[in-house]
């Protein structure tokens, strides 16, 4: 982490360097206008397959649409691999023009001052509207004052089901509680299905339980977990109970090739029940030979969510004709039309009413039952961390001491204090 600071610091000096002010004008707009090549940026981002085809889409249909800015989107792999290679393109003070960003890195690269305040954009442009976007997607976007990010790409844990093998064992509804999911693990696992697939390849699920045991990410000094204790254990306890009856399934791999694999697993009809981001619902749906549900995280004492997913920003350091590009790229990205087809398309949330109501949205939705689950979850959207640290407590230790506990053997008591010793270190 210290290592990443001083990359960033010295990326600061490289970038306000030689930056200009961002503030639009309409001199520079007509100048902008009246170019007759047309303005060329990057958009870097994170998603493959189907959901990469469908990014590629959007942009060359917004390509097509006018003639003033051609984007052109390059797929830079997974969030971890894409931010590695971000960081690196930031320190040489290379940036792209956009970037597609895990929202939890958003603080990191707000705190040294090198994301664009797009907030004077938005005050100025009569087309877009702040006040549409919902408030549960807009955390992430305001650091100090300014506008840092936009919401694209928004989503949240749930719980995926395989509809048909619980109407065969017996069970009509979804599981709502933890018990629930207890006993509908026990009545899925067979000599040919293991109840619930783990999702050990990313730490976002395991807190997403925590959180409905009562617990909250940071504390509230700011400056450690907020799960020291039985809302830390339990999540963790659950998994290894579930693995000593034998109705727990641990796919291969770390990380995010770990989650490929589990949803790979539960689509052959390996696990019954599991836990993904709401983002995967249409490729489950499409691929699954069995009906597919989706339903909230079962609760232990409440319901919870915790937000996940990416936000648009746009570096310092640009020219302003490229800061305008910019702009007018990410404003066609959170258009109503525009962001319910992406919506619509993967089973990340709507941003607004008028991506929710967007003709293409509400066609699919017709056809995809669960793809609105995830609205209802805007409601129990938690408080996140927005510091430089949090994405690496998560990944690295919080994330790490979850597959020492349910692969290693480590005790659950001992991967939480574990845990909370080595988060606090970061605010020593």
């Amino acid at each position: 982490m210290k290592t990443e600071k001083i990359l960033l610091a010295a990326a600061v000096l490289l970038m306000t360097g030689c930056s200009q002010s961002t503030e639009p004008t309409k001199e520079t707009a007509a100048e902008t206008s009246g170019n007759s090549e047309p303005v060329k940026i990057e958009f870097w981002h994170s998603m493959g397959s189907s959901t990469g085809e469908l990014i590629q889409e959007i942009v060359d249909e917004f390509n097509a649409s006018q003639d003033e800015v051609q984007v052109d989107a390059i797929y830079q792999g997974d969030y971890t691999t894409a931010g590695t290679k971000l960081q690196a393109a930031v320190s040489g003070g290379n940036a792209p023009e956009v970037v597609q960003i895990e929202i939890t890195r958003v603080g990191m690269y707000a705190s040294q001052g090198l994301l664009m305040d797009m907030l004077p954009y938005a005050e100025n442009d009569p087309d877009f509207d702040l006040d549409s976007m919902y408030p549960g997607v807009m955390d992430f976007s305001y650091y100090e004052g300014q506008l840092v990010s936009l919401p694209n790409g928004r989503s949240v844990p749930v719980m995926y089901y395989n509809a048909d093998a619980l109407k065969e064992a017996g069970i009509e509804e979804a599981p709502e509680t933890w018990e629930d999911l207890r006993e509908a693990t026990r009545s899925l696992t067979t000599d040919d299905m293991i109840g619930f697939g783990a999702p050990l390849g990313d730490s976002w699920y395991y807190l997403a339980l925590m959180l409905t045991a009562g617990g909250q990410v940071y504390n509230d000094e700011g400056n450690n977990i907020g799960f020291y204790g039985e809302a830390g254990t339990k999540p963790l306890q659950l998994w290894l109970d579930m693995q000593e009856e034998g109705s727990l399934y641990i796919p291969e791999g770390e990380d995010y090739a770990s989650n490929s694999a589990l949803r790979n697993a539960f689509m052959a009809g390996k696990c019954g029940i599991t836990m993904q981001s709401s983002a995967q619902y249409r490729s489950l749906a499409d691929n699954s030979e069995f009906e597919v549900g989706v339903a909230y995280i079962p609760k232990d004492v409440t319901y919870a969510a915790i937000p996940g997913g990416s936000n648009l920003v746009a570096f310092e350091g640009m020219s302003e004709e490229k800061a305008e590009a910019a702009w007018k790229f990410m404003k066609y990205m959170c258009s109503g039309d525009v962001a319910g087809k992406y919506a619509a398309g993967t089973g990340y949330l709507p941003t607004s009413d008028a991506a929710l109501n967007s003709d293409i949205y509400q066609e699919m939705l017709a056809q995809y039952p669960y793809l609105d689950v995830a609205v209802g979850q805007l409601e129990y959207f938690v408080d996140m961390p927005f510091d430089e640290a949090y994405t690496e407590i998560k990944d690295n230790v919080i994330g790490k001491y979850v597959q020492e506990c349910i692969i290693g053997g480590m005790s659950a008591e001992d991967a939480v204090e574990n845990m909370y010793q080595e988060a606090g270190a970061f605010y020593q």
